[in-house]
């Protein structure tokens, strides 16, 4: 699978402290209320000096939950500390204890909330350089979050009906800081230690229905650049990258778990995840998309009343990556897509549903292909508004001018088949082949093991002889003997004519 260059969200910019930007405690504060400000927040706080040290107390930070009437939440913190080192540089100091509030509001009275508290261990912001180009740097034992109360429609859910945990730690990184009357850039790098989060509940209707959820990820860390415009409509979600903002960092961790068990009275489903790394990665950008998700060592669990057989499966490596151009171009822009899913084996129990004479062969499962294109937007992919009419009329959001398949492999029950090709589409002729941008091009395939495979079914019982002969012919028509037993290439042509060949001869 090829490599990819990615990165991670808005959200991870946030998560790795506010970004402040001024050496005296009153420049930093003041540059915090700001920040805030651009994502929406109303705040309160009073304000008192005693010496070098401003300490910020009562603070409540409130901002709207977008398209939620009357829906807020509430950020309060009894306490921050804002300490002149005398060194040019500012400590910042978080509360012990913090909560986050959401409330649903009807005629400005509170109908629902929820309230998960935060609690952080010497986690401290020193904050250093000159004014507009600063950088932070983090340390802490944990933080941990904890669903403290859940009201709604005049009734209390209680902790014992629902339950939730999230913990992480030791904290430690950098961020450099830099910013001018448009724009404030983050790059950083920030480790957050190994995550850890418990749910438990129980339906209040039925005690005999209850649920754990519990799971770690190991040396969680984050990294890459965040470019944010200073003003930022956030009822439009994309409004950020339309006005220059673009995000680019990566999430990954070094191993984690997830276990579960879910009762009923016909009785409990139980699995179990795990994997030995992983990697989450986007790139946002007004012009460009890039996202994949990877991982390793990869294992899945599963039983209960419902699955007939107990699952046990593994995979070595997982892959998914796309990119994607946003915006119309003079030229067309590359666009690509990776899928990977190597070595996967399951478990014998789950094999002799199908096959208990074990005549297909076990081996690990591979499949893969990369593909590659020109392709040219004809609206912004962020315009919202123009997608949705062009949805509403039937018409195509872009043009397909190309199309390259490598690395393209099926490997598995003792079959292999190996591919590459190129296409070229003419966005000009519909008539040819109705309907489609008329292609022109090949694709050549390998095959080795497909006779083998089809004798194997027919003695499975899974094929007949009639299915067999006509699986051979098709395979006779579309291929050539290799130089091997049981092996054989295809070239598939489509020419300027938009006639179809198959090694050389046509089909269509």
């Amino acid at each position: 699978m090829k490599r990819y260059t990615t990165a991670s969200v808005l959200a991870l910019a946030v998560m790795a402290g506010p970004a402040w930007a001024d050496l005296t405690p009153q420049q930093v504060w003041d540059d915090f209320e700001s920040y805030m400000a651009g994502f929406g927040y109303a705040m309160t706080a009073n304000e008192s000096m005693d010496g070098s040290t401003l300490t910020v107390s009562d603070v409540t930070m409130t901002v709207p939950i977008p398209e939620e009437e009357g829906a807020e939440v509430k950020v309060i913190m009894p306490q921050l500390s804002f300490a002149d080192n005398g060194d040019g540089s500012v400590n910042v100091s978080y509360p012990d204890v913090s909560d986050i509030v959401v409330n649903l509001l009807e005629d400005g009275e509170t109908f629902a909330e929820i309230i998960v508290t935060m609690t952080q261990s010497n986690v401290v912001v020193n904050v250093a350089g000159s004014p507009g180009d600063m950088t932070y740097t983090y340390s802490g034992d944990s933080i941990a979050l904890e669903l403290t109360r859940v009201f709604g429609e005049g009734e209390e859910i209680t902790r014992d009906m629902l339950s939730a945990t999230m913990a992480m730690g030791p904290l430690s990184g950098t961020s450099h800081i830099t910013k001018d009357d448009a724009f404030r850039s983050v790059e950083q790098d920030v480790t957050y230690g190994d995550l850890t989060y418990d749910v438990k509940f129980q339906d209040p209707d039925n005690s005999q229905n209850t649920g754990l959820f519990n799971g770690q990820l190991r040396g969680l860390k984050g990294s890459g650049g965040t470019v944010l415009p200073n003003e930022i409509d956030y009822e439009d979600p994309t409004a950020m990258f339309k006005n220059g903002g673009s995000v680019d960092v990566v999430i990954s961790h070094t191993g984690g778990r997830t276990d579960f068990t879910v009762q009923e009275p016909s009785g409990a489903t139980v699995g179990k995840f795990s994997s030995t790394g992983g990697e989450f990665g986007i790139a946002v950008s007004e012009q460009e998309l890039t996202y994949a998700v990877s991982g390793t060592g990869q294992t899945v669990s599963l039983s209960g009343p419902e699955i007939p057989l107990p699952i046990n499966a593994q995979v070595d490596e997982m892959g998914f990556a796309l990119t994607m151009p946003l915006s119309p171009a003079d030229a067309p822009q590359d666009a690509s897509l990776s899928v990977v899913l190597a070595n996967f084996v399951m478990d014998d129990m789950l094999w002799n549903i199908f096959d208990p004479g074990q005549t297909l062969p076990r081996d690990p499962a591979t499949v893969a292909l990369n593909l590659d294109a020109k392709v040219s937007p004809l609206v912004s992919l962020l315009d919202t508004e123009k997608m949705e009419e062009m949805a509403m009329n039937g018409g195509m959001p872009g043009e397909l001018h190309s199309v390259t398949l490598s690395d393209f492999v099926v490997d598995m029950v003792g079959g292999v088949i190996l591919g590459e090709g190129s296409f070229d589409f003419d966005m000009s002729d519909f008539t040819t082949i109705p309907g489609v941008p008329r292609p022109e091009g090949e694709l050549n395939l390998s095959v080795s093991g497909a006779n083998g495979i089809i004798d194997k079914l027919i003695s499975m019982g899974l094929m007949g002889e009639e299915d067999a002969m006509g699986a051979r012919m098709m395979l006779s028509m579309f291929t050539v003997p290799g130089d091997e037993p049981d092996t054989a290439t295809s070239k598939i042509e489509i020419n300027a004519e938009g006639h179809i060949l198959a090694n050389g001869q046509r089909i269509q």
